[in-house]
């Protein structure tokens, strides 16, 4: 495994976590504003607007950060940590995070107010910008890792 197949097989599993959710917000929000065909006068209350955005929040930004934070302090006296661990690993923080974008989905279709939408459009952005799965990013996380590449490339 090197850093090169790793963030290529990681980014199709990114576009693939992210294509459905980028289509239905695209779609919803034809539905709410385009179409009209949102109940103006439903709203969720509040209990609700900040259940489904503190759950954005936790899914977008708390959770990977308790995962990595949980993946260091298992590994912490191995001296190096199998290819596979890192893998496994790193799909549950791109799938993990990648939530987010499905809490806007349920934000709008539900009609919640603009600035809880606004609010978890952000975490969501964040989520989709951070841990977007580059070479160099996982090269890096790689040699933190003490990760050996398979290949001689590197």
């Amino acid at each position: 495994m090197n850093a090169k197949e790793t963030s290529k097989f990681l980014q199709k599993i990114y576009f693939w976590q992210l294509l459905p959710a980028v289509i239905l917000i695209a779609i919803a929000y034809l539905l709410k504003y385009h179409f009209k065909l949102s109940d103006t006068e439903s709203a969720p209350g509040l209990t609700v607007s900040v259940i489904i955005t503190t759950l954005a929040g936790i899914a977008g930004i708390a959770a990977p950060v308790f995962f990595r934070s949980y993946f260091v302090y298992k590994n912490r006296d191995k001296k190096q940590i199998l290819p596979d661990d890192f893998l496994s690993f790193e799909r549950l923080l791109l799938t993990t995070a990648l939530m987010s974008p499905y809490f806007l989905i349920i934000s709008v279709l539900i009609n919640m107010n603009e600035t809880a939408n606004m609010l978890i459009a952000l975490f969501a952005l964040y989520a989709v910008y951070y841990y977007f799965p580059t070479e160099k990013k996982v090269r890096f996380e790689m040699k933190i890792f003490r990760i050996k590449p398979t290949n001689s490339q590197e």
